[in-house]
């Protein structure tokens, strides 16, 4: 399976997408670490589960789902 070229984030307040590198052996950004989004921010990325919690950012979410090759999602349509 090909390796997926960016990693959803908690950051700002909602789930975000970034093709920033992680740090070696880690699945996820170190809580404060600056990322660039696909939605054009550089946020501090958080941790903790109820991070994951948060809304998702529609103009990641498209922009990921137009990378991967995957249809828009039902409930946003073209609304991103």
């Amino acid at each position: 399976m090909p390796q997926i070229p960016f990693t959803w984030v908690p950051a700002g307040g909602g789930r975000h997408v970034s093709e920033d590198r992680r740090p070696s052996g880690r699945t996820q950004f170190p809580e404060g670490q600056v990322v660039s989004t696909l939605c054009g921010q550089a946020l501090e990325a958080r941790e903790g589960e109820l991070a994951w919690l948060w809304w998702t950012c529609p103009t990641c979410d498209t922009r990921a789902r137009e990378i991967v090759g995957a249809p828009p999602r039902p409930d946003m349509g073209e609304q991103a």
